[in-house]
């Protein structure tokens, strides 16, 4: 699927002296960085004209082109649950093994791609009035074994003014997390730093490091099993694998998490595209059930409910 955007980019006075890249990823946030960057080398963007380097600056009245491909294809595109949905957002709930958006061998059936074709005929409508403001884009992502709600901004102002309440920690989450082990407490709140694992060999495992980034999860116990226990985890901040890797952190991997547990077996598992072994899970058991906040275009208060899968439901009923 191509990435749409407005034909013609016009540098404004705000926009002066930054470097060409700043200002692509700026005005254009649902395309990468890195294809916006292709643009530019491949000579399918132009300033005033002319080809130009990411680096250069930029002045007010300058105008960029971008060549852009055909409108998104209608390849089908598997279905899934619409737990809210709005003029400017759409909240999707994601099963466990599906992928939020294109990656390494997963390109087709994710989260994003639905919106997309849900909304083919507005994004082929803006495209055709030359501003590309309408295009669904993920507003938070969910690790491919993790379920629950997705949300998605229909247009590039949604998502811009939903990405200023995500970083001042105006959204709640909750999640439902079997964990390993019996917590003696009833609730808590586990505050460990977390930064890139640098002894993995796996690009985005993470780790409680002493320099990494302030983290904060709080926790409550609902229902204790023989060696696990189901909490309620709330996220006080974002960091990527938060719950996962703090829960791990303190003796509590969440089940089926290999990655936390045993990186090894998660490597043979991986590799072997999940057939090692078939008394594995085929999940993490972490579902993020219920999003909270206040609408940034409308300020109403908007709460999104996911119930618990059946995948999970079935995972806790073999533990009763």
């Amino acid at each position: 699927m191509s990435e749409p955007g407005p034909p013609l980019l016009r540098v404004g006075a705000d926009a002066a002296g930054l470097r060409a890249d700043a200002f692509l990823a700026r005005e254009l946030p649902y395309v990468s960085r890195t294809r916006l960057r292709q643009k530019v080398q491949m000579g399918e963007a132009f300033l005033n004209g002319r080809r130009f380097a990411t680096s250069t600056r930029l002045r007010s009245g300058d105008l960029i082109t971008i060549q852009w491909r055909a409108a998104p294809r209608t390849d089908p595109v598997q279905p899934f649950t619409v737990l809210w949905e709005d003029e400017s957002f759409l909240a999707v709930d994601k099963p466990a093994g599906i992928a939020s958006h294109p990656m390494g061998h997963t390109q087709t059936g994710t989260v994003v791609q639905f919106a997309r074709q849900r909304h083919l005929l507005e994004i082929r409508r803006s495209l055709e009035h030359g501003d590309g403001g309408f295009y669904p884009t993920l507003v938070n992502r969910l690790d491919t074994f993790t379920s629950g709600i997705v949300l998605v901004a229909k247009t590039i102002l949604a998502y811009r003014v939903m990405q200023a309440v995500v970083v001042q920690r105006l959204v709640q989450k909750e999640y439902q997390a079997l964990v390993e082990g019996v917590l003696s407490e009833e609730s808590g709140k586990i505050e460990l730093p977390i930064g890139p694992d640098a002894t993995s060999t796996i690009r985005v495992k993470r780790a409680c490091r002493d320099d990494g980034l302030a983290s904060s999860t709080a926790w409550e116990a609902t229902r204790r099993f023989d060696g696990y226990t189901l909490v309620r985890a709330m996220p006080l901040t974002g960091r990527q694998h938060q719950i996962r890797i703090h829960f791990a952190s303190v003796g509590h991997p969440i089940y089926g998490d290999l990655l936390y547990k045993d990186e090894s077996l998660f490597l043979r598992y991986q590799e072997s595209r999940g057939t090692i072994d078939d008394s594995l899970p085929k999940r993490q058991c972490l579902h993020a059930g219920q999003v909270r906040f206040t609408h940034p275009l409308t300020g109403h208060e908007i709460l999104i409910e996911s119930p618990l899968p059946e995948d999970f439901q079935s995972i806790l009923n073999g533990l009763s």
